[in-house]
């Protein structure tokens, strides 16, 4: 169960390629959005001729699409977006609402003056509170003047540059009181206008002659009139749908493609949705908590904008917080709104006869890839979930398998040895995997522990065979020396061999205790084999001269790291070995040769070859099988080559007999590992 657990990492792998392919898809469809604009953008600079940049900030006029009924009170005005006027040496402040409706601009002024002035007829209406809307054009300037006696109704005059007032009976105005000040409400026909709007409120203190400017839309250089261009709303209107919206603006923000008419938008009925039972609803809501948790939209910048609809501002579009290079399109993805949601910005600059002429603003929500990644997690997930299933139920199934046969192996290791020690047969797996070789290697290893326990179990009975023989005789010598009278020397010499052959037979078995401490104590240095084999070749010919000793060594130096008296000994047994079964006058050969990064040292003699029922036990000790002929004086307890596989593995080597190749003796072979500096 908890290495199931790892296949959780195949959801969260899942999760991760869900959110890389949102990102993805985020990254494609905001550059295939920037060319899709594009297109559009080329369609504007061929059927429409924009405004030229202003300098100073213009007066902006913005669409709108509900009408206007004329009678001085702001009900009309209330959703409608306002501009604060303050001024900088009176405590006077006013609120303007502006707006094109059909062929008429629509003014709405609320001013806070808490001492009104009103006209005194007779009087000039300087010397009153007053309103002056004034329109310039290169060599004209006409203004039109709002002043009343009382609320209601206004005559509205006009005064071309210099000249006297003139009634302007098409220009329809009306004011009315509030606590607190006055409202102004105008309607004028556009055609009457010129290239630049100024609002002037003038204001008459009661100890003043006139009244003069306290407020005004002027803003140095007179301003300059923009609207929205009516030739846009063709191009833009089938871009302004549920997801997108689009808007072409300024230099500096004031939309220049007319405002969507929101009133003209139909309400979406919410589609009805039948009850899918609480399990499913669980399930969409443990999706979208994950598509939450896992989409990039908490990462990502606030919405720069103050309305996520941009076609529906009707003031400056603050572009230069987000978008500072205007010369290169930009596609963005930003959070907005307070569920977070994802939104797409992308700005297009708009040139015309090589002149800035402003931006082409899109939006789009990202309810399309949201709704896109939802389905992608929601059969990511179902599919995971199968595949969960199907995993854990397989690797439950495999744990249990291989549980029970490992347990399986216990009982058999466990009934292999007895209360008493002993080992039975322990059958093997045939399998060809990591347990069955476990398997065999437990077989091996209580073959081994059985064969050791044989061996301990008949060391008495050697023990007592090699010592019956020696103490019969001296037994036996001893009593003849007794019994018989005179001359006991035979028998007293009889003994005496006993004796000795006793005492040879406990310094063999003490022997080997004494290699096994002195291979504890020794320290290994690197020494030339080659030197000590051709050394110890010359001595063995010296020494016995019945055989004919040969050495078969290599060019090269065999250094290996050990201790030289040491492998003198070993070789001293193995030599010792061969003397006892190669025929007198035969060759007994020593060599040394190069496998790979080894050294094979090999002692080969000629006579009998391996008893097969030793197979696996020569290099044990107290193991011997001798006939009669290599049974003399001398005790022989199978100890010289268990020595000699003591040493070999002090050196980190192996020792190996086998039959020599034409079958006509035995060879040895001890190898020992290269030593590298």
């Amino acid at each position: 169960m908890l290495v199931s657990l790892v296949v959780l990492l195949l959801p969260w792998g899942g999760c991760q390629y869900v959110q890389e392919m949102e990102q993805v898809l985020r990254e494609n469809h905001g550059r295939a959005m920037i060319e899709q604009t594009a297109l559009l953008a080329r369609m504007v600079n061929q059927a429409v001729e924009l405004p030229t940049p202003a300098k100073d900030t213009p007066f902006y006029t913005p669409i709108r699409y509900q009408p206007v009924e004329m009678d001085g009170y702001d009900d009309d005005w209330r959703s409608h977006t306002e501009e604060l006027l303050i001024s900088k040496t009176t405590p006077l402040t006013a609120r303007l609402q502006k707006g094109l409706y059909g062929d008429d601009l629509y003014l709405f002024l609320q001013v806070n003056d808490v001492e009104r002035e009103y006209h005194h007829p007779g009087r000039s209406f300087q010397r009153s509170d007053h309103v002056r809307l004034v329109s310039q054009s290169q060599d004209t300037e006409l203004t039109w003047v709002f002043f009343t006696s009382g609320p209601g109704r206004l005559q509205v005059y006009q005064q071309r540059n210099d000249g006297p007032l003139r009634a302007a009976s098409y220009v329809d105005a009306w004011w009315q009181e509030f606590r607190g000040g006055y409202q102004l409400e105008i309607r004028i026909p556009q055609n009457r206008l010129l290239a630049s709007l100024d609002l002037q409120i003038y204001d008459r203190e009661p100890q003043e002659r006139r009244a003069h400017l306290a407020l005004s839309t002027r803003r140095g250089e007179p301003s300059p009139w923009w609207k929205p261009v009516p030739e846009l709303q063709d191009l833009v209107h089938p871009w302004r749908t549920r997801d997108t919206d689009l808007t072409i603006v300024g230099p500096r923000g004031w939309p220049l493609a007319p405002q969507k008419n929101w009133l003209a938008e139909t309400v979406q009925e919410p589609e009805v949705q039948l009850d899918q039972g609480f399990p499913r609803q669980a399930l969409n809501r443990f999706y979208r908590f994950w598509v939450d948790q896992l989409t990039p939209r908490r990462n990502q910048a606030a919405w720069p904008l103050p309305l996520v609809q941009v076609s529906r501002s009707q003031t400056r579009l603050p572009l230069e917080k987000f978008n500072p290079d205007r010369n290169r399109p930009s596609a963005h993805w930003y959070r907005s709104g307070d569920d977070a949601r994802s939104a797409l910005l992308v700005t297009l600059p708009l040139y015309q006869d090589q002149q800035f002429k402003g931006f082409l603003v899109f939006t789009q929500s990202g309810e399309a890839l949201l709704s896109l990644t939802n389905d992608a997690l929601r059969r990511v997930t179902n599919r995971v979930a199968a595949v969960l299933a199907i995993v854990v139920s397989v690797l439950i199934l495999f744990a249990s398998v291989l549980s029970w046969r490992i347990r399986q192996l216990k009982r058999q290791a466990e009934a292999a040895i007895s209360s008493e020690g002993r080992v039975s047969l322990f059958e093997p797996s045939r399998r060809e995997d990591e347990i069955g070789d476990l398997s065999r290697s437990y077989h091996q290893l209580l073959q081994r522990v059985r064969n050791y326990t044989g061996y301990l179990e008949t060391l008495g009975g050697k023990l007592a065979h090699e010592l019956r023989t020696p103490l019969a005789i001296v037994k036996s010598s001893l009593e003849l020396a007794q019994a018989t009278p005179g001359d006991n020397d035979e028998y007293l010499q009889r003994a005496l061999e006993g004796t000795d052959r006793l005492r040879q037979i406990l310094s063999a078995m003490s022997e080997a205790s004494r290699v096994e401490q002195s291979i504890q104590q020794t320290e290994f240095q690197p020494f030339d084999l080659r030197a000590l084999v051709d050394a110890m070749t010359q001595a063995y010919a010296d020494t016995y001269p019945d055989h004919d000793y040969q050495s078969h060594l290599p060019d090269e130096v065999a250094w290996i790291n050990g201790n030289p008296e040491l492998l003198a000994q070993l070789l001293d047994k193995l030599v010792d070995n061969a003397r006892d079964f190669a025929p007198p006058g035969t060759t007994i050969e020593l060599g040394i040769s190069r496998f790979k990064h080894q050294w094979l040292l090999t002692v080969s003699n000629q006579g009998p070859t391996l008893p097969p029922n030793l197979e696996g036990q020569l290099f044990d000790s107290l193991v011997s099988q001798r006939d009669a002929e290599h049974k003399g004086a001398s005790p022989h307890l199978g100890l010289g080559l268990y020595i000699v596989r003591l040493i070999a593995l002090a050196h980190h080597g192996q020792a190996e007999a086998h039959n020599r190749a034409q079958g006509d003796g035995v060879i040895f072979t001890i190898t020992l590992p290269e030593w590298e500096d």
